[in-house]
């Protein structure tokens, strides 16, 4: 078994936002000055409550809340990502899964940006158990500490549906300083809301949602392309879409582009 070298830093700043009522889960260490503000108003229950993390981090529970997309989004990110020629990549957040510890074996050098202590846990439990390492720092999505175009190659697993607008906006100009020129960003997202899915025509399961992802419905809405297009534009720098796959319908997406 490979020894697992494991660094994080413990700095990192907030965003802000309202709050939804939290399941009764046992109260977990506090850490929330130094968490953004929509993570602990709105995804405590999810994210920073350790028994919910241990609860989500199953791969039948992770996959059932995809409605049974969770492999088919991880395998079309994978190839995207194009591994083996990855080079120097960015995990952006920890997500739940066995996508870490995949892309771990697979990539040349893999380092993951989370903001939550009890994320880079799970994180690091995950990578020990299978052998394998990864660079993991302690940072917020919006203000990366790492160089100007410093990887070859950035992933967003299903995250910006989960960040305010102004907080997604600045994590995907955070996204592409980091990526050298000619590298790749992939994205693996919910789908726009004009593909007129069932789902999104389904009032109670728009309701669902909505509720458990308060800023779902603004991003259904949004054009990420363009707003990519306009987050690079402010960072001096153009991206270019390379490919773009339709999961379940278009209910979820992944997304090459290639950043210049």
């Amino acid at each position: 078994m490979k020894n697992c070298k494991l660094e994080y830093r413990h700095d990192a700043a907030g965003g802000g936002s309202t709050a939804i009522t939290a399941p009764a889960f046992p109260t977990p260490v506090r850490d929330d000055k130094s968490l953004p503000d929509y993570l602990v108003r709105y995804y405590r229950w999810a994210y920073l409550w350790p028994i919910a993390v241990w609860f989500f981090d199953h791969q039948p529970i992770i996959n059932a809340i995809l409605f049974g997309n969770y492999r088919r989004i991880m395998n079309e990110t994978r190839r995207l990502m194009d591994a083996p020629n990855a080079g120097k990549t960015l995990q952006i957040a920890a997500v739940y899964g066995k996508l870490t510890p995949t892309l771990a074996a697979e990539v040349d050098e893999l380092h993951l940006a989370e903001v939550a202590p009890v994320q880079i846990r799970a994180a690091e439990r995950k990578l020990e158990a299978s052998g394998l390492k990864a660079k993991i720092e302690r940072m917020n999505a919006e203000q990366l500490e790492y160089g100007a175009q410093s990887f070859d190659t950035a992933l967003m697993f299903l995250l910006i549906h989960e960040l305010p607008p102004r907080a997604r906006r600045n994590s995907l100009r955070e996204a592409l300083r980091v990526i050298r020129p000619g590298g790749r960003f992939v994205i693996a997202e919910y789908g726009e809301v004009r593909r007129r899915h069932f789902f999104h025509r389904f009032a109670p399961m728009r309701w669902i949602l909505t509720t458990a992802e308060p800023f779902l419905g603004d991003f259904w809405n949004e054009d990420l392309v363009e707003t990519l297009k306009a987050c690079a534009a402010e960072e001096g720098r153009e991206v270019e879409l390379d490919e773009h796959v339709d999961i379940f319908g278009g209910f979820y997406r992944v997304m090459r582009f290639r950043v210049l």
